[in-house]
């Protein structure tokens, strides 16, 4: 693309004799950074005109400098000191006219009967009036600092806010109005009279065409229909003009105009009067100063004491509002911590507030600090340089030498973290910052959190972040009880007066004082920014080495909010170094110099004005080698200076930089989150017509790279498990990509991701777009019947019983002999149709494919059927082949899955021990995957405990127990019921009653759909312990015959208990003489059902030794109290 024509640059000083040319205009190349100072070694910045093509000026004779400068669009002469044309807002500081989005107010007026007038009276007077009108309203906007748009007959149209920025436009606006009623009035006694509109709202700014004006967007159409609304003396203002201004006017009640366009018509009020005036303005300093802080500091402090004390790390949030002082906070405590001994090592990451992909970013940082890494370095110098520590690569984006599967890599990521900052601290303390944690994924969270909870040494980890946070995250760092937070609240009044006093080592006026602690807030990012804007604007200046201060100009904007302060500051910046700052922030908060200048064109801006106006601050190092690297001081600067670039502004500059950035690294996997967010802005649906028209071809191509790049940071995302972020990439890449068949390629892999994270509905709403679009039926069909059966509970309701009948079918009839996919089909069709021939012949393909992973799904089906129908000799036979294949697959949730299932066929067979040692092997496996599979731990470990009576050991776990199924409700799961009925359970026994119903009605909340038959033992257990005879019998009426399967271990045991407290002999010997074998858990229970029935000492003996030869304690001393009741009147079963 060629740089877009540029309008005549104006002079304000005259030529250089004989200049010369530059180096680069000698060798012809692009001027980059400006004529170079060899005396200091960094760029100056060129003076106005140097090496420019000369403007119209106007100089006297005999006089040098230039008192007056025309306007190169409209030829009108200017005074010097204007930075825009009186007469057609063309920008006059030499910079180019381009357009910008703008927050403003536009005043639309009318004259109210100069049609009549007109119409009585000589045309000569006509025009004297109308110039008398023209020349009184122009006073009117100006001296509320607005700018006369257009005059058009009897009509003024005119524009706060716009072109230059302005922190109270609508209230100038309205007091505007105000003063043009009045002055009219005055000026003809009454006999006119204006009707004004006024309305609030995002506008284009830009050099108007002859007879157009500057300023465009709906909000000049509803302001002009808003005159047309008002009456004879009236002034309506739209609803963001009333919220703008509110306090400060009084309005009548809302009413609604209607407006084409505008289906609900457009909501107004008529301004009654100002209730008061404009408050004068104040000023800047710019000195670091620490000040209201001192609590939080020694907070700080003694974290860090009690750290290197007991060796252990900690986690400290440092909480407060953007701007409250978070960042100043850590960079005194980092000067502090400089003068320690042994000095501690001292890292810094930041988080991204953009991008898909980015979720290690800050410990992307914290490598590239420690390990020297520059942004073009090659992966095999990465590897070198990170030396037997590959799997921190992944922190950077690098794929992994091995094939891993996600759940794998994300664990590895997560030890290599420990065990890397457990060698750090070997030697001496360490302090990693983690700034902006507000923006943080959860990933990032779960990390930290496991690093303070994992390493072991002297490790502080500091966190700043908004307060947001806690809304998202109420459990921050608070899992290992290594944690603390301190909050950073507004300064108070006495602490700003004396911030602003030491910033500007000076006594600051009262007037000034009281604006900026008004305004400001107790916020010092806003002092800061606001005695900034001062000393840009003269009010504050440097004399003798101390500050003056210079009276207050009665227009003079000072901003109200942060956003409003950077963007009137921004707007004083000289046009290239303006432009430069846009097209950083289109980079992001870290950039280089070398795309800026490629984005901002011929311009010839100056980095260092950026850094001495504190905009940026230029790093020690650089991550890209012969590049100079900044950050955005604020985070908030960037968000402002990025929305005052027009949309398709946005998009090319999204589209020069993605491009440039590509070739610069060689299109590195660790930059793909960052390409895949560039070429997407690039090439967003609604701004495709202003950034690319008519440029199909251009379109075409970003469109390939956008979904190129979004495909790549989605697979590597998905390969660390960050399953969120994997999928919101593919989702961007699907629709982004026009081809129906790689759509539907991009649909199977969210389907895919969605089933990684258990969401079923995304899953099947996924693999159904991916049939539509004609993706291949035997690959798709099998893939949802296997995950179907494989996570049967990731419903909120329970799925229609035909349409997975009809899914297996499908993947029956669609997948070819001896593919991997019919494996998968055959699986779920034994586990669906309890086919143990079936699931022999999956295994058997499984075999013959040689694919582990296949082979340890048919081993699953074959060892499930056969525990279901009560061969548990040969499913233990066939779950030990299973475990031998287990340290092969790389999948660890296949792994849980495996786990999982052995607990309860360890638990079936009485075989306790067995099964309490697989589910500390299962909890170890889920506890670096999500919070569902963690959830499936702590629910075996919870059934476990239960089926032993170890009441105290739930009760020890419920707090836990909870925060499990708080992580994980976005989920569905079956167990996010039944473990909270479990620990209910624990508590009744533990004679807390009150928890118990708390926890059960929590449980009733969730609104799982179905699943009757895993809840039934859970609700009539906690019957029995609270001897609710009526709440028994309703229970074990309800159980129906298919759930009482050899494998209900826990529903058969709660049901002989159940039957024995009704007193149903009938029933009990009709089934219990079916579990007297000796390894069966449920044995004892059935024996025990017989004894209280029969009212049988032998039996009840019998079955209290059984539970004790099986470890079960509490349910063989219950048994003793049964036997011992045999006495009295009746023996009752335990409770």
């Amino acid at each position: 693309m060629g740089p877009s024509p540029r309008p005549a640059r104006p002079r304000r000083r005259p030529p250089r004799s004989a200049p010369g040319r530059t180096l680069a205009q000698r060798t012809g190349a692009r001027w980059a950074h400006g004529a170079w100072n060899l005396a200091v070694g960094r760029p100056r910045r060129p003076e106005r005109g140097e090496g420019l093509p000369p403007g119209p000026t106007l100089v006297r004779p005999g006089v040098e400098a230039i008192v007056a400068v025309v306007c190169p669009s409209c030829g009108v002469e200017n005074p010097e000191r204007a930075r825009f044309c009186l007469n057609c807002a063309t920008r006059l500081d030499g910079g180019a006219t381009d357009e910008e989005r703008k927050l403003a107010t536009v005043l639309f007026a009318d004259l109210v009967g100069s049609t009549a007038m007109a119409s009585n009276q000589d045309p000569e007077r006509t025009r004297q009036v109308l110039n008398r009108f023209y020349d009184a309203m122009s006073q009117e906007v100006e001296r509320y600092g607005g700018t006369v748009e257009k005059f058009a007959g009897d009509a003024v149209m005119a524009a706060f806010g716009a072109p230059e920025a302005l922190e109270d436009h609508a209230e100038r606006a309205l007091h505007a109005a105000l003063a043009m009623h009045q002055r009219l009035g005055e000026l003809f006694s009454g006999e006119l009279a204006l009707r004004i509109g006024i309305n609030t709202g995002e506008v284009l700014v830009g050099r108007p065409r002859e007879g157009s004006s500057f300023v465009t967007g709906d909000v000049v159409n509803v302001a002009a229909r808003l005159e047309q609304a008002a009456q004879a003396g009236e002034t309506l203002a739209g609803e963001r003009t009333v919220s703008a201004a509110s306090g400060a006017f009084e309005f009548s009640d809302p009413t609604t105009v209607e407006a084409k366009g505008k289906p609900g018509g457009i909501v107004t009020r008529r301004v009654l009067r100002a209730l008061s005036l404009m408050r004068p303005r104040g000023l800047r300093g710019l000195p670091s100063v620490f000040v209201g802080r001192e609590r939080e500091f020694e907070q700080l402090q003694d974290s860090y004491r009690h750290v290197i004390g007991a060796r252990e790390p900690q986690l400290v949030s440092i909480l407060g509002d953007a701007g409250v002082g978070k960042s100043r906070l850590t960079r005194e405590l980092w000067s502090w911590l400089g003068t320690r001994s042994p000095e501690p090592i001292l890292r810094i990451g930041r988080t991204l507030s953009y991008g898909q992909g980015t979720t290690y970013w800050p410990l992307g940082e914290v490598l590239k600090e420690h390990f020297a890494i520059s942004e073009g370095e090659a992966p095999e110098a990465i590897a070198a340089k990170l030396r037997d520590r590959p799997y921190l690569g992944l922190t950077l984006g690098l794929a992994s030498d091995e094939d891993l599967h996600p759940l794998v890599a994300r664990e590895r990521l997560h030890d290599a973290w420990v065990e890397f900052l457990a060698e750090l601290v070997a030697d001496r303390p360490a302090v990693m910052l983690v700034e902006d944690m507000h923006w943080a994924d959860d990933q990032l969270c779960d990390l930290i959190d496991t690093l303070v909870g994992q390493v072991s040494g002297p490790l502080l980890v500091l966190a700043t972040a908004r307060p947001e946070m806690l809304d998202r995250r109420p459990a921050w760092g608070g899992s290992w009880g290594r944690t603390s937070a301190i909050r950073l609240e507004a300064l108070p009044p006495t602490d700003t007066s004396m911030l602003l006093n030491r910033l500007l080592e000076a006594s600051v006026p009262d007037e000034v004082s009281n604006l900026v602690i008004e305004r400001a807030e107790g916020n010092p990012f806003f002092i800061e920014e606001l005695i900034a804007t001062f000393i840009d604007r003269g009010v504050v200046q440097r004399k003798n080495g101390s500050w003056a201060f210079a009276e207050l100009p009665t227009q003079f904007a000072v901003p109200d909010s942060i956003q409003a302060v950077l963007a009137a500051r921004i707007d004083l910046l000289p046009a290239a170094e303006k432009a430069a700052l846009q097209a950083a922030a289109v980079i992001g908060r870290t950039f280089w110099s070398g795309p800026v200048y490629e984005l901002v064109g011929e311009q010839h801006p100056d980095l260092g004005l950026l850094e001495e106006r504190e905009f940026v601050r230029r790093r020690s190092g650089t991550s890209l080698p012969g590049e100079r690297e900044y950050v955005i001081k604020h985070a908030l600067t960037q968000e402002v200076a990025y929305r005052t670039l027009p949309r398709a502004t946005r998009a090319r500059q999204h589209a020069a930089f993605a491009t440039w950035l590509e070739h610069r690294s060689a299109g590195r996997d660790e930059l793909a989150p960052l390409l895949a967010h560039h070429y997407a802005e690039a090439i967003r649906a609604e701004d495709l017509d202003l950034a690319w028209p008519g440029q199909d071809d251009t379109v075409r191509q970003l469109r390939a790279s956008a979904v190129t790049w979004s495909r790549r940071a989605a697979e590597l995302a998905v390969g660390r498990y960050e399953i969120d972020e994997g999928i919101a990439l593919l989702r961007q890449a699907v629709g982004l990509e026009p081809e129906p068949a790689q759509q539907a390629e991009l649909w199977y892999a969210i389907g895919h991701a969605s089933a990684l994270k258990y969401d079923g509905e995304g899953f099947v709403a996924a693999m159904e777009k991916a049939l539509e679009l004609g993706a291949e039926e035997g690959l798709v069909y099998s893939e949802l019947a296997h995950q179907t059966m494989s996570r049967y509970g990731m419903w909120q309701r329970q799925l229609d019983n035909d349409l997975v009948e009809a899914w297996i079918a499908r993947a029956l009839a669609a997948t070819a002999e001896g593919s991997p996919a019919r494996v998968k089909a055959l699986a779920a069709n034994a586990d669906w149709h309890e086919d143990l021939n079936s699931a022999r012949a999956a295994l058997a393909l499984a075999e013959e494919l040689g694919d582990v992973e296949l082979r340890s799904t048919g081993l699953g089906s074959v060892q499930g059927l056969l525990a279901f129908t009560g061969e548990f000799d040969e499913a233990i036979e066939v779950a030990e082949a299973r475990a031998h294949l287990l340290s092969q697959i790389p999948d660890p949730d296949q792994v849980a899955n495996a786990l999982f299932m052995d607990v309860d066929l360890y638990a079936n067979v009485g075989r306790l021990v067995d099964a309490r040692d697989t589910v500390e092997r299962l909890e170890e496996t889920v506890a670096g995957l999500t919070p569902h599979h963690r959830l499936h731990g702590v629910a075996m470990r919870m059934r476990l405990e239960s089926g032993m009576g170890n009441w105290a050991g739930i009760q020890s776990l419920t707090e836990g127990t909870e925060a499990a199924v708080e992580a994980n409700l976005a989920t569905p799961c079956p167990f996010n019921v039944g473990v909270l009925l479990i620990s209910a359970l624990g508590m009744v026994h533990r004679g807390d009653e009150g928890s118990a119903t708390r926890l059960v009605a929590k449980a009733e909340s969730i609104g799982m759909i179905g699943y009757h038959d895993l809840h039934a033992a859970r609700w009539l257990n906690l019957a029995i312990a609270r001897k609710d005879h009526g709440g028994v019998r309703r229970t074990v009426d309800s159980i129906q015959q298919e759930w009482l399967t050899p494998v209900a271990w826990e529903l058969w045991a709660a049901l002989f208990d159940g039957l024995a407290m009704l007193e149903e002999r009938d029933r009990i010997e009709a089934e219990g003489p079916v579990w007297l074998r000796p390894d069966a858990y449920v044995a004892p229970f059935a024996v025990r059902a017989l004894g209280i029935a029969r009212r049988d000492a032998a039996l009840l003996a019998d079955a209290a030794n059984r539970f004790a030869a099986m470890g079960l304690d509490w349910h063989a001393q219950q048994t003793r109290v049964a036997l011992n009741q045999l006495g009295g009147a009746s023996a009752t079963p335990p409770a």
